[in-house]
Protein backbone atom coordinates (compact mmCIF):
# COMPACT_ATOMS: atom_id res chain seq x y z
CA UNK A 1 0.00 0.00 0.00
CA UNK A 2 1.14 4.08 -1.02
CA UNK A 3 0.91 6.05 2.34
CA UNK A 4 2.20 9.21 3.77
CA UNK A 5 4.29 9.41 6.41
CA UNK A 6 5.51 12.26 8.70
CA UNK A 7 8.20 12.78 11.19
CA UNK A 8 6.29 14.06 14.75
CA UNK A 9 8.98 16.26 16.56
CA UNK A 10 9.05 17.24 20.16
CA UNK A 11 8.64 20.57 21.39
CA UNK A 12 10.47 22.64 24.77
CA UNK A 13 9.26 25.70 25.53
CA UNK A 14 11.78 28.50 25.64
CA UNK A 15 9.43 30.74 28.20
CA UNK A 16 6.20 29.79 28.89
CA UNK A 17 3.87 32.77 31.29
CA UNK A 18 0.24 31.80 31.87
CA UNK A 19 -1.97 34.81 32.06
CA UNK A 20 -5.55 33.94 32.58
CA UNK A 21 -7.72 31.89 33.59
CA UNK A 22 -11.26 31.81 31.60
CA UNK A 23 -14.81 30.55 32.67
CA UNK A 24 -14.43 27.73 30.39
CA UNK A 25 -11.50 26.46 32.23
CA UNK A 26 -8.84 27.21 29.80
CA UNK A 27 -6.07 29.45 30.36
CA UNK A 28 -4.89 32.36 28.72
CA UNK A 29 -1.23 31.78 27.91
CA UNK A 30 1.84 33.43 26.00
CA UNK A 31 5.30 30.75 24.79
CA UNK A 32 7.79 30.73 22.58
CA UNK A 33 7.85 27.18 20.94
CA UNK A 34 10.94 25.50 19.64
CA UNK A 35 11.13 22.14 18.03
CA UNK A 36 13.63 19.85 18.74
CA UNK A 37 15.08 16.33 16.88
CA UNK A 38 13.42 14.09 18.66
CA UNK A 39 10.62 12.22 16.93
CA UNK A 40 7.64 10.17 16.89
CA UNK A 41 5.90 9.18 13.33
CA UNK A 42 2.61 8.61 12.02
CA UNK A 43 1.88 6.72 8.85
CA UNK A 44 -1.42 6.56 7.19
CA UNK A 45 -2.57 4.02 4.74
CA UNK A 46 -5.79 3.80 3.08
CA UNK A 47 -8.07 1.59 4.94
CA UNK A 48 -9.20 -2.15 3.29
CA UNK A 49 -12.39 -1.34 5.19
CA UNK A 50 -14.96 0.88 7.29
CA UNK A 51 -13.28 2.78 10.04
CA UNK A 52 -10.02 4.04 11.93
CA UNK A 53 -7.28 0.98 12.77
CA UNK A 54 -4.10 2.01 14.73
CA UNK A 55 -0.95 0.53 15.30
CA UNK A 56 1.27 1.22 17.91
CA UNK A 57 5.33 0.51 17.73
CA UNK A 58 8.01 1.72 19.73
CA UNK A 59 10.40 3.77 18.57
CA UNK A 60 14.16 2.24 16.90
CA UNK A 61 16.04 4.74 18.91
CA UNK A 62 17.19 3.36 22.84
CA UNK A 63 17.40 6.35 24.77
CA UNK A 64 16.72 4.09 28.30
CA UNK A 65 12.99 5.19 28.34
CA UNK A 66 12.08 1.56 28.37
CA UNK A 67 9.18 1.30 25.66
CA UNK A 68 7.09 4.58 25.43
CA UNK A 69 4.20 2.83 23.75
CA UNK A 70 3.62 1.29 26.88
CA UNK A 71 2.83 4.47 28.22
CA UNK A 72 -0.17 5.04 25.97
CA UNK A 73 -3.48 4.42 27.71
CA UNK A 74 -7.25 3.67 25.45
CA UNK A 75 -6.52 3.46 21.85
CA UNK A 76 -9.52 4.98 21.07
CA UNK A 77 -8.57 8.69 23.71
CA UNK A 78 -4.78 8.71 21.96
CA UNK A 79 -4.55 11.85 19.96
CA UNK A 80 -4.29 10.26 16.99
CA UNK A 81 -7.27 8.66 16.59
CA UNK A 82 -9.14 11.55 18.04
CA UNK A 83 -7.40 13.45 14.90
CA UNK A 84 -8.10 10.75 12.29
CA UNK A 85 -11.94 11.20 13.51
CA UNK A 86 -11.74 15.26 13.67
CA UNK A 87 -10.25 14.80 10.29
CA UNK A 88 -12.86 12.43 8.44
CA UNK A 89 -15.77 14.51 10.09
CA UNK A 90 -14.43 18.08 8.99
CA UNK A 91 -13.77 17.04 5.18
CA UNK A 92 -16.71 14.81 4.78
CA UNK A 93 -15.03 11.52 3.44
CA UNK A 94 -15.78 8.09 5.16
CA UNK A 95 -13.76 7.29 7.90
CA UNK A 96 -11.50 4.44 7.02
CA UNK A 97 -7.36 4.45 7.25
CA UNK A 98 -5.10 2.45 8.83
CA UNK A 99 -2.35 4.56 11.30
CA UNK A 100 0.56 3.50 12.60
CA UNK A 101 2.45 5.26 15.21
CA UNK A 102 6.06 5.03 15.84
CA UNK A 103 6.47 6.53 19.80
CA UNK A 104 9.78 7.91 21.04
CA UNK A 105 8.58 10.66 23.23
CA UNK A 106 7.59 10.15 26.35
CA UNK A 107 4.08 10.82 27.79
CA UNK A 108 3.46 12.89 30.65
CA UNK A 109 6.72 15.28 30.41
CA UNK A 110 5.34 18.68 28.75
CA UNK A 111 8.01 17.23 25.20
CA UNK A 112 4.15 17.73 23.30
CA UNK A 113 4.59 14.48 21.92
CA UNK A 114 0.58 13.75 21.54
CA UNK A 115 -0.09 17.01 20.36
CA UNK A 116 2.70 16.18 17.55
CA UNK A 117 1.34 13.25 16.93
CA UNK A 118 -1.99 14.09 16.40
CA UNK A 119 -0.92 17.16 14.04
CA UNK A 120 1.18 14.93 12.03
CA UNK A 121 -1.73 12.51 11.60
CA UNK A 122 -3.92 15.32 10.12
CA UNK A 123 -0.57 16.30 7.69
CA UNK A 124 -0.70 12.36 7.14
CA UNK A 125 -4.40 12.25 6.13
CA UNK A 126 -4.73 15.58 4.30
CA UNK A 127 -1.88 14.64 1.86
CA UNK A 128 -2.79 11.07 1.41
CA UNK A 129 -6.55 12.55 0.33
CA UNK A 130 -4.91 14.80 -2.07
CA UNK A 131 -5.03 18.52 0.64
CA UNK A 132 -8.57 18.92 1.37
CA UNK A 133 -7.94 21.23 4.02
CA UNK A 134 -5.86 24.47 3.33
CA UNK A 135 -3.42 25.26 6.46
CA UNK A 136 -6.09 27.69 7.89
CA UNK A 137 -8.89 25.34 8.71
CA UNK A 138 -6.39 22.32 9.25
CA UNK A 139 -4.96 25.15 11.95
CA UNK A 140 -8.25 25.33 13.45
CA UNK A 141 -9.45 22.00 13.61
CA UNK A 142 -5.64 20.96 15.24
CA UNK A 143 -7.09 23.63 17.86
CA UNK A 144 -10.02 21.06 18.73
CA UNK A 145 -7.72 18.37 19.71
CA UNK A 146 -5.19 20.13 21.80
CA UNK A 147 -4.00 23.69 22.48
CA UNK A 148 -0.60 22.71 21.43
CA UNK A 149 -1.79 21.36 18.14
CA UNK A 150 -1.82 24.38 15.90
CA UNK A 151 1.76 24.72 16.44
CA UNK A 152 3.32 21.38 15.09
CA UNK A 153 0.51 22.04 11.89
CA UNK A 154 2.23 25.26 11.34
CA UNK A 155 5.05 24.34 9.80
CA UNK A 156 7.33 26.94 11.82
CA UNK A 157 10.14 25.10 13.84
CA UNK A 158 10.01 28.49 16.12
CA UNK A 159 6.91 30.39 16.92
CA UNK A 160 5.61 33.09 19.57
CA UNK A 161 2.05 31.36 20.65
CA UNK A 162 -0.48 33.21 22.77
CA UNK A 163 -4.32 33.11 23.99
CA UNK A 164 -5.32 29.22 24.37
CA UNK A 165 -1.83 28.63 22.79
CA UNK A 166 -3.63 28.33 19.18
CA UNK A 167 -2.03 32.01 17.69
CA UNK A 168 0.68 31.77 16.27
CA UNK A 169 3.81 34.18 14.72
CA UNK A 170 6.27 32.13 12.76
CA UNK A 171 9.79 33.27 14.37
CA UNK A 172 13.35 33.32 12.69
CA UNK A 173 14.90 29.98 14.29
CA UNK A 174 17.90 30.75 16.35
CA UNK A 175 20.91 29.16 15.32
CA UNK A 176 20.51 25.30 15.44
CA UNK A 177 22.50 23.83 19.73
CA UNK A 178 22.57 20.51 21.29
CA UNK A 179 19.38 20.84 23.66
CA UNK A 180 19.85 18.20 26.97
CA UNK A 181 16.64 16.90 27.44
CA UNK A 182 16.32 15.10 30.80
CA UNK A 183 13.41 13.30 31.75
CA UNK A 184 12.78 12.67 35.27
CA UNK A 185 11.06 9.25 36.66
CA UNK A 186 8.09 11.10 37.97
CA UNK A 187 5.59 12.52 35.82
CA UNK A 188 3.01 15.21 35.91
CA UNK A 189 -0.47 15.39 34.89
CA UNK A 190 -1.03 19.00 32.83
CA UNK A 191 -4.66 19.21 34.84
CA UNK A 192 -2.68 19.02 38.22
CA UNK A 193 -0.39 21.43 36.86
CA UNK A 194 -3.19 24.48 36.12
CA UNK A 195 -4.64 23.59 39.50
CA UNK A 196 -1.36 24.25 41.29
CA UNK A 197 -0.96 27.60 39.39
CA UNK A 198 -3.91 28.87 41.53
CA UNK A 199 -1.30 28.90 44.75
CA UNK A 200 1.25 30.52 42.92
CA UNK A 201 0.69 32.95 40.34
CA UNK A 202 -2.03 36.37 40.97
CA UNK A 203 -4.56 36.11 37.97
CA UNK A 204 -5.11 37.66 35.49
CA UNK A 205 -1.58 38.68 34.96
CA UNK A 206 -0.35 41.46 32.33
CA UNK A 207 1.67 40.39 29.15
CA UNK A 208 5.48 40.93 28.76
CA UNK A 209 6.54 42.69 26.38
CA UNK A 210 8.50 40.29 24.47
CA UNK A 211 11.76 41.52 23.09
CA UNK A 212 14.70 40.01 21.05
CA UNK A 213 12.59 36.99 19.50
CA UNK A 214 13.17 38.14 16.09
CA UNK A 215 16.89 38.74 16.93
CA UNK A 216 17.96 34.79 16.36
CA UNK A 217 20.23 34.45 18.67
CA UNK A 218 20.28 32.69 22.46
CA UNK A 219 21.18 35.54 24.80
CA UNK A 220 18.45 37.02 23.25
CA UNK A 221 16.31 34.46 24.27
CA UNK A 222 17.97 34.00 27.84
CA UNK A 223 16.52 36.69 28.66
CA UNK A 224 13.71 36.02 28.21
CA UNK A 225 13.57 32.39 29.33
CA UNK A 226 11.20 31.12 32.78
CA UNK A 227 8.11 29.02 33.63
CA UNK A 228 5.21 29.95 35.62
CA UNK A 229 4.25 25.99 36.15
CA UNK A 230 8.10 25.56 37.54
CA UNK A 231 7.52 27.12 40.94
CA UNK A 232 4.47 24.86 42.09
CA UNK A 233 6.59 21.74 40.32
CA UNK A 234 9.59 22.51 42.39
CA UNK A 235 7.80 23.09 45.33
CA UNK A 236 6.35 19.63 45.56
CA UNK A 237 9.52 18.08 43.76
CA UNK A 238 12.44 19.98 45.02
CA UNK A 239 14.40 16.67 42.97
CA UNK A 240 13.24 18.81 39.53
CA UNK A 241 14.79 21.92 41.12
CA UNK A 242 18.16 20.38 41.55
CA UNK A 243 18.19 19.06 37.90
CA UNK A 244 17.30 22.69 36.49
CA UNK A 245 20.14 24.14 38.33
CA UNK A 246 22.43 21.32 37.02
CA UNK A 247 21.89 22.91 33.77
CA UNK A 248 22.80 25.89 34.55
CA UNK A 249 25.65 24.95 36.49
CA UNK A 250 27.07 23.16 33.17
CA UNK A 251 26.81 26.44 30.93
CA UNK A 252 23.60 26.01 29.39
CA UNK A 253 22.27 28.81 27.79
CA UNK A 254 18.49 28.75 28.23
CA UNK A 255 18.13 25.59 31.61
CA UNK A 256 14.28 25.34 31.94
CA UNK A 257 11.06 22.68 32.75
CA UNK A 258 9.01 22.34 29.53
CA UNK A 259 5.33 22.85 29.28
CA UNK A 260 3.45 21.86 32.68
CA UNK A 261 6.70 19.07 33.16
CA UNK A 262 8.04 17.07 34.39
CA UNK A 263 11.21 16.91 31.61
CA UNK A 264 14.10 19.92 31.42
CA UNK A 265 16.21 20.83 29.13
CA UNK A 266 19.30 22.92 28.99
CA UNK A 267 20.14 24.71 25.32
CA UNK A 268 23.81 24.27 25.01
CA UNK A 269 26.57 26.01 22.46
CA UNK A 270 29.04 23.06 22.36
CA UNK A 271 27.96 19.68 21.62
CA UNK A 272 30.88 18.19 23.86
CA UNK A 273 29.42 20.22 27.25
CA UNK A 274 26.13 19.17 26.32
CA UNK A 275 27.36 15.07 25.97
CA UNK A 276 29.61 15.23 29.41
CA UNK A 277 25.77 17.12 30.98
CA UNK A 278 23.55 14.39 29.56
CA UNK A 279 26.11 11.91 30.93
CA UNK A 280 26.42 13.29 34.32
CA UNK A 281 22.58 14.15 34.49
CA UNK A 282 21.72 10.70 33.51
CA UNK A 283 23.48 9.18 36.72
CA UNK A 284 21.63 11.37 38.98
CA UNK A 285 19.29 10.36 40.93
CA UNK A 286 15.14 10.23 39.76
CA UNK A 287 15.94 10.47 36.18
CA UNK A 288 15.02 8.17 33.64
CA UNK A 289 17.01 9.17 30.88
CA UNK A 290 18.69 12.20 29.50
CA UNK A 291 20.14 12.69 26.07
CA UNK A 292 21.08 15.41 23.22
CA UNK A 293 18.63 16.52 20.40
CA UNK A 294 19.37 19.46 18.63
CA UNK A 295 17.49 22.44 18.16
CA UNK A 296 15.63 22.27 14.73
CA UNK A 297 15.46 25.22 11.97
CA UNK A 298 12.68 23.82 10.19
CA UNK A 299 10.24 20.90 10.02
CA UNK A 300 9.60 17.77 9.22
CA UNK A 301 6.96 17.28 5.70
CA UNK A 302 4.51 14.49 4.87
CA UNK A 303 6.38 11.46 2.33
CA UNK A 304 5.00 9.32 0.47
CA UNK A 305 5.57 5.29 1.76
CA UNK A 306 4.98 1.81 1.30
CA UNK A 307 3.87 -0.54 3.76
CA UNK A 308 3.52 -4.50 2.44
CA UNK A 309 1.46 -4.63 5.50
Amino acid sequence: MTGVSVACPAKVNLFLRVLAREDSGYHQIETLFQAVGLYDRVEAYPGTGGGIGLEVRPGTEDLGLGDPAAELGDTEDNTVVRAARAFFAATGIAPSAKLVLTKAIPAGTGLGGASSDAAGTLAALNALHGEPLALDPLLRLGGTIGADVPFFCAGAATALAWGRGDRLLACPPPPAAPVVVVVPRMRTSTVAAYRGLAATLALPALPARVRGIGAGSWKALAALQGNDFERAAFAGAPALAELRDALDSHGALVARMTGSGSALFGVFGDRNRADETAAEAGAMAGVAAAFVSPTLTGMPTPRRTRSEA
